[in-house]
């Protein structure tokens, strides 16, 4: 599996959500797969745009490029960009799931 982060201006917010909680329970959808969407000022992004990170294969992603046609500028990030976000992004995610498991531990 592979992880990419595409980007979007905030202007596109509402449009980008309604593709990614389209048909939750389709055999292929956003919502089963799992993505995380970001205000880019949290991750160390530019403000002003979102970013979507998600883990998939390349035929989930040749599908979500195409649903991804419906938000104006929607776009995969430039390379140095995407892989600090995800970088940050990942690391984030280790934090909560530390946090929580002490929380129970």
């Amino acid at each position: 599996m592979e992880a990419r982060v595409y980007e979007c201006e905030s202007k596109e917010q509402g449009k980008l959500k309604a593709v990614l909680e389209r048909e939750p329970y389709a055999p292929r959808s956003f919502s089963r797969q799992g993505y995380k969407l970001k205000d880019g000022g949290s991750v160390g992004g530019e403000s002003g745009k979102y970013y979507a990170y998600m883990k998939a294969d390349g035929e989930f992603f040749k599908w979500a490029e195409e649903r991804f046609k419906e938000v104006p500028n929607m776009k995969r990030c430039e390379k140095a960009l995407e892989e600090k976000l995800k970088a940050t992004i990942e690391e984030q995610e280790s934090s909560a799931e530390a946090g929580f498991g002490s929380l129970f531990g």
